[in-house]
């Protein structure tokens, strides 16, 4: 609500305040709960920001369950991986191919139940793809991380 109050109609942090408001608004839609679904947007040169992302990352491989990274657009090396902290021996890598796009990668990870987090690298996705992701990582007590490069 601090973006109602200190609205300005201008952007704010790449996101339309006004369409913000929109949504905060209409009482009559009914909430999906998308609290299992971390969306991460990178600006810029992304393969320079996902650096910096991957201390944080890292913490997401000492699980007991794995550690899905769906359709990265490049792979970094495995010393690389190590230094920032990840433990590698709980990490998937699933590329799409002919059978398999990135969406269906993302869906079956998060609802196997093997995997507590799945990163994916999406472009802009629309609210049914939103929801599915959101249900099949309900279904696997999963978290789904989305990231995207503008």
């Amino acid at each position: 609500m601090w973006q109602q109050e200190q609205y300005t109609g201008t952007n704010i942090e790449g996101i339309l305040a006004e369409h913000q408001l929109d949504l905060w608004a209409k009482e009559d839609i009914p909430s999906q709960d998308l609290s299992q679904i971390t969306e991460i947007i990178l600006r810029g040169e992304a393969w320079n920001n996902v650096q910096l992302l991957l201390p944080l990352l890292a913490q997401l491989s000492h699980d007991q369950r794995w550690l899905a990274w769906v359709a990265p657009p490049k792979l970094l090396p495995k010393e690389q991986l190590k230094a920032a902290g990840f433990d590698l021996n709980k990490i998937i890598l699933l590329q799409p191919d002919a059978q398999h796009d990135t969406m269906s990668l993302a869906q079956q990870a998060l609802k196997s139940g093997t995997c507590h987090a799945v990163i994916s690298w999406f472009g802009a996705l629309d609210e049914d793809q939103l929801s599915h992701l959101a249900q099949a990582a309900e279904q696997g007590n999963s978290q789904a991380f989305l990231i995207r490069h503008q």
